[in-house]
């Protein structure tokens, strides 16, 4: 196991083992959340930013990765009573491979929502596109909202489904829970495919 230095922010994970890479987090301490949101920091970040000390053509061999303020956040999204996880991608950076994560794009979002046993299933992965979409609190939960033009991303109670509204070109999308089309948002289904395949 190699010693971390440099860092007062290690990350230990459920699967008893140490990032094997300086991990800096400034989110919420990796120690304080669900094991199913553990195994994705651990499966799908920092094992993904590991892979570049591998990668014959990358000059670093010890990569940093950075998770902000931004990464992790803990609010009750569908608005019922119980808090849910949201992750975004554009909040990780790994040493080497800055745009590892997002692409030419603002990242994905995938979300989490609590059940009543107290576990997080998996309900959505959202591309985010370049719209600038930014969480907001509102009187009936959250929603993620364009800080340039009308587009928005929210949960509607009332047919327990995600709506995504892309305002450029005025369309609006009914996105089922872990259904395909989740896996895209504002510009195509082909890019946000293209996208999702790149970062598994």
């Amino acid at each position: 196991m190699k010693k971390l230095i440099g860092f007062a922010a290690i990350a230990v994970f459920c699967t008893n083992s140490l990032a094997e890479i300086p991990v800096k987090n400034n989110s919420i301490p990796f120690n304080k959340l669900p094991i199913e949101i553990k195994e994705v920091v651990q499966n799908h970040y920092i094992e993904a930013c590991e892979s570049i000390a591998e990668d014959e053509e990358m000059a670093i061999k010890n990569p940093k990765i950075t998770f902000d303020k931004g990464f992790l956040v803990n609010v009750d999204f569908n608005n019922d009573g119980l808090k849910d996880y949201i992750i975004r991608s554009s909040e990780v950076t790994c040493e080497g491979a800055y745009s590892m994560f997002t692409g030419n794009s603002d990242g994905f979002i995938d979300i989490y929502f609590q059940n009543k046993a107290g576990k997080y299933d998996h309900v959505l992965n959202y591309w985010l596109g370049r719209e600038g979409l930014e969480l907001e609190k509102r009187k009936d939960g959250y929603r993620f909202i364009s800080e340039y033009n009308d587009s928005y991303l929210t949960w509607d109670k009332s047919i327990n489904k995600f709506i995504s509204y892309y305002g450029p070109e005025k369309r609006k999308d009914i996105l089922d829970i872990n259904d395909e089309n989740s896996t895209t948002s504002q510009t195509s289904t082909e890019k946000g495919e293209v996208l999702r395949q790149a970062f598994q």
